[in-house]
């Protein structure tokens, strides 16, 4: 996020004529750092004198005074950015101590984990299986509803930007560009994921809007859904029986959501994400930040030069198939619903984030707003809901889970006994998300969580979006 600064390049020298090679002058060259850099940095002073052969001064020429960069403050909260950190790299297992001889012995002989230490990386843990893991890949946003200023940005792992201060060695280069999990990449605004079961919000928020549906329609669940020649399968196998709107969300019933995509088309769709913040740069003011897609009929014909068909309608009705997204706008879309009235926008400079007015109507019916606010809410309060062991207590939290499937589970892997997320290997397990916000009741935080390879939304993502949260409404009221 802050990104790092470091040595002024000759390059850098012919693109910008106000820059000068001076000893121990370093500019801002990732993240924050650049971004700001001109107004942090200031301006230079200088003297120009005319001298004669010896070196002697004969003559003034000019001179200009040197005038200091001005201070920027960010919306980061200290305290709770350090607790999602550890509590985002720690996930669902037990830290151990990195002095232990058989933790010692485990670095030495896993690459993995020894990629982790030599990149700074203090944390090890020990999963439920009793294997020793590095911490947890994802990341975590954490936003003000009202002012949209962002009190926790998180993206693991990290690396540590003081390395680019000095001369940097190619061995330390090497450690970080060439780490498994590629540390250098931002991912709370460059990470593009499926947003899968999170995405259904929109879905169900467009269908109401267009009145194609009610709060009441209902649907069967089987498990599967036929459409032309393919089934279109649920994650509950069984299915869910009979199902509305709400109990869907609640739920996650994939079954709904393929018919009720298909009744409402993906231009509404998309019109819909978008106004919720999907699919559209936030501008927080962090180099690389990507768009993401949130596709419709003329997207695919300019992007892939063929027409749209209702089978993707289908697959994007659960937030998959062309669907991605960054971590940033999904905490965007969280803050809007749990807002109600205005399309907040994520700011990180508190200049920025303490005018609330500048942000423009969400253009939702409140009735659809509070059907989407009431559905979320069963998700963490329902007797069926997907994150219904996760409630934060004193407080109300509405959510939605995510699990985004990288790789099916092949018969190969079945036949060996390989049916779990926690038995495949890393890079193989699903991706686990969870969106949310807090209290219910007086919105004051939302929040977004992405575990790459985490297994399950319910049980990876949800936890540390309830703690997260419930850290910082504590310390809010303390």
């Amino acid at each position: 996020m802050t990104g790092y600064v470091s040595g002024i390049t000759a390059n850098e020298i012919k693109q910008n004529g106000n820059l000068r090679r001076l000893v121990g002058l370093q500019i801002g060259k990732a993240g924050l750092e650049k971004t700001l850099d001109e107004s942090l940095r200031g301006i230079v002073g200088e003297e120009r004198i005319e001298v004669n052969s010896r070196g002697k001064p004969v003559r003034f020429i000019s001179d200009r005074a040197p005038k200091q960069g001005s201070d920027s403050q960010l919306t980061i909260d200290i305290d709770i950015q350090s607790y999602a950190v550890d509590r985002l790299k720690q996930g669902n297992s037990e830290q151990v101590d990195l002095s232990d001889s058989a933790v010692q012995e485990a670095i030495t002989k896993n690459d993995e984990l020894k990629a982790h230490i030599n990149i700074g990386e203090t944390m090890i843990l020990k999963d439920s299986k009793s294997r020793y893991i590095p911490p947890e890949t994802g990341t975590v946003v954490l936003m003000d509803v009202e002012t949209g200023g962002v009190v926790a940005m998180v993206s693991s792992p990290a690396y540590d930007p003081n390395l680019f201060a000095g001369r940097l060695s190619n061995r330390a280069w090497q450690n970080i560009n060439e780490h498994p999990r590629v540390p250098l990449l931002n991912r709370v605004v460059a990470g593009l994921y499926s947003p899968g079961s999170t995405f259904k919000m929109a879905v169900y928020a467009a269908a109401l809007e267009a009145g194609v549906i009610s709060s009441d329609t209902s649907y069967i669940c089987n498990g599967f859904f036929e459409f032309g020649d393919r089934n279109f399968y649920c994650w509950q196998e069984n299915g869910h029986g009979k199902v509305d709107g709400r109990q869907a969300v609640a739920q996650s019933c994939d079954v709904y959501f393929y018919q009720i995509a298909l009744k409402t088309g993906i231009d509404r769709i998309q019109n819909m994400a978008n106004r919720m913040g999907l699919g559209i740069i936030t501008d927080i003011g962090i180099p690389g930040e990507k768009l993401g897609i949130i596709p419709n009929r003329q997207w695919k014909k300019n992007n892939r030069g063929t027409v749209w068909t209702p089978g993707e309608t289908v697959i994007a009705g659960i937030g998959q198939g062309f669907v991605l997204t960054t971590p940033i706008q999904l905490a965007v879309m969280a803050a809007r619903i749990g807002n109600g009235r205005k399309a907040v926008k994520a700011k990180l400079l508190s200049e920025h984030a303490k005018n609330s007015d500048e942000f423009q109507s969400l253009n939702i019916s409140s009735a659809v707003l509070k059907e989407i606010q009431r559905s979320m809410r069963s998700v963490v309060a329902g007797g069926r809901g997907t994150a219904r062991n996760y409630d934060i207590e004193g407080y109300g939290m509405a959510g939605k889970t995510g699990t985004v499937q990288v790789k099916r589970i092949s018969k190969a892997e079945r036949d060996e006994g390989i049916i779990d997320n926690t038995d495949r290997r890393w890079k193989d397990r699903d991706h686990a998300l969870f969106v949310a916000y807090a209290p219910y009741e007086k919105p004051k935080y939302a929040i977004s969580v992405v575990v790459e390879h985490g297994g399950s939304g319910s049980s990876m993502a949800a936890p540390i979006a309830s703690d997260i949260l419930k850290f910082a409404l504590d310390r809010q009221s303390i």
